[in-house]
């Protein structure tokens, strides 16, 4: 009888088992209808439909704000209710942002012993092709410089690092009340401009050096439009503001009933900024008096470069006058939706940003292009009978130029909705800064599905195809391996660099960017953020086949697929315990500390629907586990301890950012407050100890 009952059980167990395979196989018949998504994507997305894209967006300066922004705003809008989406939005925010005179220029003079201008630096950069000679384009400027006329002796200071302005300080150059000049290069320019300010400059020069940006000469068969690099006269615009989002609503969103701080407490620069051209640099280099800078110090100007201070006619004199200024404005965010058939409170994001110093042909139209090749694909998906399984959000932000404001403010307004339901945010801020590899910044959490989802993306290199790489995985593979683990490409930390940052250092969703990049010993996109940077550079230059748009569209959207399909979500759990490993290695190195880690991975893949939601419930919270309310010590808006910007460069990612910050610069302190420093080490250690912990313990189900 117990034989019989037991047989019984087995058959209904069976029988249980088979319904719910045969359940399953309805219900994924149901979402995807007969259509395959990922024939789709591989298959029908068209460099026609990018390129016609790309050459709208970058037929008018589009600086944010300005009248044309707004109409590519709604153009976005436009284009994603033409292609199916369920719901489109233009939301506004009315923000802080900062503009040159367009009827005075920002200039550097050079004057006499009787005050006669010997010299004047060019204020707008000549038009080079066709196009370029749009009246709207901007003068030359820095934005959220002060305005201001600063006379002052011209002191020299490479790169602008902590370590270039101690290197002067030992040989007794003050650069109080002096004008620097620093190159371009090696960290974020509003580290460079906070540098010098905290140091008692009065000023600042910006200057792009002919060894990073135009390395086979300066003549102009070897430089833009005939190549991609930069021509004497060329100047790239940027932000100085070290924050993010709107300076005047600091951690809440910039929308009608938001408070205001007065303008004179933004922290923004205090002092004049301007960005030079390497012409205008040469004749500032030769005038410069002082000793010689160091060997690493000299660039690819023909002379030799000095400190000063000042110039060696010591009656000549330097005055620095940026007309540049604060002015409110509206930008506009546009965010469409693709409702999910079966979890549409579980949100896949999708962003780029729209807004552009001038014509912005690859930072960031190139990848506008490509969300509006995704947002179609998908949006015809839709019209064909599938859904994904999770909601998907496009979003094209506006002022991220100006810091990220338009992803800054949105994620402040929606912090409780995101937190609680956003899978992932995947952003792509440019196709390329150059052709040589793909490579990807994410969290460790994102590492398998881009590992996946790339492998099946044709390779858009044709010699790499020819050398026996098919895919864009396999060239990444060879050219980027990652040295700590063998047999997996290499991955970059999450910076402060676009529209991922309040995704991942204030709200814990995991992030990913991803571009193509140029090799360790090539230029990485000499025309940033200048006038140069057109349709020509992005699609006549580096991608005349548009094949890096196509295969960087199609490795978007196959991982928007995989996140927002799959029934259990493809996060890598176990990656992120090895994240947390190596992320010791530096701290140990540097500063002596060793912090024990542990992972956790799921074994077998949950059965029931509530098993699975409970599952992806908790690797969803994984990145979330890792933020602390109080933020970082000394940076209270960014709250993830393990992931975030450097502190002394934006560009780059610490980890274990908060405990680096305390150490960095510990041993130089009194001891007194060496006392107070380490005091605050135990207690950020303490901290990181209690979050890791609570990271782990959030992937059991149990409460202990």
């Amino acid at each position: 009888m117990v034989e019989g009952r037991a047989a019984v059980a087995a058959s209904a167990g069976i029988f249980l088992l088979l319904l719910a395979v045969f359940v399953t196989l309805i219900v994924v018949s149901l979402e995807t209808g007969s259509v395959n998504p990922e024939d789709v994507i591989l298959q029908q997305a068209s460099k026609d439909a990018i390129t016609a894209t790309l050459r709208y967006l970058t037929s008018e300066p589009h600086t944010a704000a300005t009248e044309v922004d707004t109409q590519q705003a709604q153009w976005v809008a436009e284009q994603w209710q033409e292609q199916g989406l369920d719901q489109v939005h233009l939301l506004p925010y009315t923000v802080l942002l900062s503009y040159p005179d367009r009827n005075k220029t920002n200039e550097v003079i050079i004057a006499d012993g009787s005050g006669e201008t010997v010299w004047k630096s060019e204020g707008r950069q000549p038009p080079l092709w066709p196009g370029e000679d749009d009246p709207r384009v901007l003068p030359s400027f820095n934005a959220y410089s002060a305005p201001g006329s600063i006379q002052g002796n011209v002191v020299f200071a490479f790169l602008g690092r902590d370590e270039d302005f101690q290197y002067l300080e030992s040989i007794n150059i003050s650069v109080t009340g002096a004008i620097v000049l620093i190159r371009y290069g090696a960290i974020y320019r509003s580290n460079k401009v906070h540098n010098a300010e905290v140091r008692g400059a009065g000023g600042v020069l910006l200057y792009l050096d002919p060894a990073s940006v135009s390395p086979l000469g300066q003549n102009s068969n070897v430089t833009y439009p005939s190549t991609k690099f930069a021509p004497p006269h060329a100047v790239q615009f940027g932000n100085t503001q070290l924050g993010n989002g709107d300076p005047l609503t600091p951690f809440y969103p910039s929308i009608e009933s938001a408070f205001r701080i007065p303008e004179e407490e933004v922290d923004t620069p205090r002092i004049p900024v301007q960005p030079i051209s390497y012409s205008d640099a040469y004749y500032i280099f030769s005038q410069l008096g002082g000793e010689e800078a160091p060997d690493e110090w000299q660039g690819g100007l023909n002379l030799t470069y000095r400190l000063g201070p000042g110039l060696h006619n010591h009656t000549w004199t330097t005055t620095l006058t940026v007309y540049t200024h604060a002015a409110n404005a509206t930008i506009y965010n546009v965010i469409g939706t693709i409702t999910g058939s079966v979890e549409p409170d579980r949100y896949v994001v999708l962003g780029n940003h729209r807004d552009a110093w001038i014509f912005g042909g690859v930072d960031p139209s190139s990848a506008t292009a490509a969300l509006l090749e995704v947002s179609r694909l998908f949006g015809q998906l839709t019209r064909d009978g599938w859904r994904p399984r999770r909601t998907l959000v496009f979003c094209s932000w506006g002022a991220e130029e100006y810091g990220l404001i338009g992803s800054t403010e949105w994620t402040e307004q929606f912090t409780t909705h995101l937190k609680s339901r956003a899978i992932a945010y995947l952003n792509v801020d440019m196709v390329f800064d150059g052709t040589y590899s793909f490579i990807s910044m994410a969290s460790p959490l994102l590492y398998d599905v881009v590992i996946t989802e790339t492998q099946k993306v044709p390779n858009p290199d044709p010699e790499e195809v020819a050398a026996g790489r098919p895919t864009l995985y396999d060239t990444w593979l060879f050219r980027h391996p990652d040295p700590q683990h063998p047999g997996r490409p290499r991955f970059l930390g999450i910076n402060d660099g676009s529209d991922f940052s309040s995704f991942q250092h204030i709200l814990g969703i995991p992030c990913m960017d991803m571009y193509y990049t140029a090799a360790d010993d090539e230029s990485s996109l000499p025309l940033y953020h200048t006038l140069y940077e057109t349709f020509h550079l992005a699609a006549e230059i580096y991608d005349p086949q548009m094949n890096y748009h196509l295969a960087l569209t199609q490795s978007w959207a196959l991982i928007a697929l995989s996140l927002a399909q799959k029934t259990l979500i493809p996060f890598s759990v176990e990656s992120y315990g090895e994240f947390l490993k190596d992320a010791l290695i530096p701290i140990d190195e540097n500063y002596g500390y060793l912090l024990n880690q542990t992972s956790t991975q799921y074994g077998t893949l949950p059965h029931s629907a509530l098993a699975v939601r409970a599952a992806n419930d908790a690797m969803m919270m994984l990145d979330r586990a890792f933020l602390d309310p109080r933020g970082l010590p000394g940076r209270p808006h960014y709250n993830h301890v393990v992931t975030a910007p450097s502190m002394v460069n934006s560009y780059t990612t610490d980890t274990f950012a908060g405990l680096q910050d305390l150490l960095y610069d510990l041993e130089s302190l009194t001891p007194e407050e060496q006392v107070l420093r380490w005091r605050q080490v135990k207690e950020h250690l303490a901290a990181v100890t209690h979050f890791t912990l609570a990271a782990a313990n959030i992937l059991s189900y149990e409460l202990w």
